[in-house]
């Protein structure tokens, strides 16, 4: 795709330089099989060109600024982050959204390579954008036509990231940002990503930080539901049900902060719920269905850690601290490890 073709929201791309491991009929017989479960995972709120237009409108909406507020921890640390990289590593991201992020990181990493090998000119670069959205990871290979790197993009899961790894060269450097760590297990994403790094592989991501200024649990509270429940962010979680047919008032949004158990002790945890207040058909597909009134869906969660919970949990799960970046309010960290040998 060259920088004349630029992939407009709901343009079908023929784009060679794609994987397509998941395909957006594996994507909505996800959906159908989890609403019969009565459950709505994060990852089914980014599907399809709504679900990408609504991420990147809440993405620059001043009542949650979480993203940019960790995108803007990467750049004022960028210099610093680089050093750390060794020369010829793939950038895997996960996640990868619009890729505006990844565009920055590669091109600091492009600028390093040449300066480490300046009689060199072909940077040994590849990369490969991750994303649930197809449309994602055409805006994202767009977004790096103009830098010297080869890219291949896929459109899958991180669950099956066994099936991921086929496509892309070692060593890699493995991204996981926006936050997106904090919205899996902290022991399941960890362990997933342990057993499917190499030796010589690097792992990068970053998290949005429980507040610290104020040590009571009402100002935490406060604190937190203040970001995840405004109006742009309850908007975004009830798109499914709107994009295929029910009306706003036909069920409320409800986010709620959890204090939970885990094998480092009490973290904290956002729990939503859809309440049904009517009854209702979606058609999905091929497959209607049902919604009845009283029904409770359960929605996907983030955690919000220290960073020293944080830290516990990749000791935990054998990964070695390389660097973190934290910010000056702690409110936000950006790490890099690597298995413990």
């Amino acid at each position: 795709m060259n920088s004349t073709e630029r992939v407009e929201f709901g343009q079908v791309s023929g784009n060679k330089e794609k994987i397509v491991i998941t395909s957006k009929e594996d994507i909505e017989g996800r959906l159908c099989q989890c609403l019969k479960n009565h459950e709505l995972p994060d990852y089914l709120l980014y599907m399809g060109t709504g679900g990408a237009k609504n991420w990147l409108k809440l993405d620059g909406a001043k009542t949650f600024p979480v993203a940019r507020q960790l995108k803007i921890l990467m750049e004022k640390n960028l210099d610093s982050i680089v050093r750390f990289i060794p020369t010829g590593m793939s950038l895997v991201s996960v996640g990868v959204g619009n890729g505006e992020k990844e565009r920055i990181f590669l091109e600091a990493l492009v600028k390093k390579n040449l300066a480490e090998n300046p009689s060199s000119e072909k940077v040994s670069i590849r990369y490969y954008p991750v994303d649930i959205n197809s449309e994602f990871v055409d805006i994202a290979l767009e977004k790096v036509d103009n830098l010297p790197v080869e890219k291949k993009g896929i459109v899958g899961f991180i669950e099956d990231m066994a099936t991921l790894k086929e496509n892309w060269r070692l060593p890699i450097l493995f991204c996981v940002l926006g936050n997106t760590f904090c919205n899996y297990e902290p022991e399941f994403i960890l362990q997933l990503v342990h057993e499917n790094l190499e030796q010589g592989d690097l792992f990068f991501f970053d998290a949005n930080l429980l507040p610290t200024e104020g040590t009571e649990a009402q100002s935490v509270r406060r604190s937190v539901l203040g970001t995840y429940a405004s109006r742009e962010n309850a908007l975004f979680n009830m798109y499914p049900l709107l994009q295929y047919g029910m009306a706003p008032e036909d069920f409320d949004f409800e986010l709620l902060l959890a204090h939970v158990n885990s094998r480092i002790g009490g973290v904290y945890r956002t729990k939503k719920s859809l309440y049904i207040l009517k009854d209702t058909e979606l058609k999905i597909g091929t497959e209607t269905i049902g919604l009845r009134e009283g029904d409770i869906i359960r929605m996907g969660f983030t955690y919000k850690y220290t960073y020293d919970q944080i830290t516990a949990f990749l000791e935990i799960c054998g990964f070695e601290i390389l660097k973190a970046f934290l910010s000056e309010n702690r409110a936000n960290v950006i790490i890099l490890a690597k298995k413990r040998i």
